[in-house]
């Protein structure tokens, strides 16, 4: 987990490679957070070319109320991901000795 942008310094941090040495370095499957809450509201983000799992935002900095924001997730990433609760319209298939999960965003929806 990192920032996009710096709210103390202005940093604008290189995010695709950052990904590519960590992804390189540390483990080609480790899930990466951006925090782009500072760059968001500033400057366009185009989250396919930065190639994190997750990216998060809050709501107040771009001139929302406060406690609200967003956490993106790449589609794949959420796919792979079990509910973490059940109920609603989650569940895809059921038999016997198993169950399916909807995709996402269904499977989160309970």
């Amino acid at each position: 987990s990192f920032q996009h942008v710096s709210n103390v310094l202005g940093t604008i941090n290189p995010v695709s490679d950052i990904v590519t040495l960590v992804r390189s370095k540390a483990s080609p499957d480790c899930k990466i957070v951006l925090d782009a809450c500072q760059s968001v509201p500033h400057m366009p983000v185009n989250v396919q070319e930065l190639g994190v799992d997750f990216l998060a935002a809050s709501g107040h900095k771009m001139c929302g109320p406060t406690g609200i924001g967003f956490l993106w997730a790449h589609e794949n990433t959420l796919n792979d991901m079990p509910p973490y609760m059940g109920g609603g319209e989650m569940i895809d298939d059921v038999e016997m000795e198993k169950s399916t999960y909807a995709p996402s965003p269904a499977r989160f929806e309970a």
